[in-house]
């Protein structure tokens, strides 16, 4: 049971060790994930509220919201999730991993976008 246990640690580590690497493309996926499960709520808001004005106000709108507004989300928010995931350290990365992601997939499922 010692060995098992050992073996699962280094596992552990050397998962979390290799991850560090990449955790901030890791935190950009996450965020762009969050912020595609939330965009549709947004467009549809600003969909509502530019619908009374000329096509092309709406159209510089829809650009500014969704090329500008979600990449800058994105872009801000990246490096606080990458944060957030290294809260517990490399050792527990992993596990965090596994975590976040199937938190976001309740959330996904939730909303109906699975």
């Amino acid at each position: 049971m010692d060995s098992v246990l050992q073996f699962l640690t280094t596992l552990q580590l050397s998962t979390g060790q290799w991850l560090l690497g990449y955790v901030n493309n890791i935190a950009m996926l996450f965020t762009v994930c969050l912020v595609s499960l939330y965009a549709n709520d947004v467009i549809k808001l600003t969909k509502s509220t530019v619908t009374q004005y000329n096509f092309v106000i709406r159209v510089v709108c829809f650009v500014l919201i969704t090329a500008f507004g979600f990449g800058f989300i994105v872009v801000w928010l990246s490096p606080f999730i990458a944060k957030g995931l290294l809260f517990f350290g490399k050792k527990w990365l992993t596990v965090t991993l596994i975590i976040a992601f199937f938190i976001l997939g309740t959330i996904a499922d939730k909303k109906n976008q699975l």
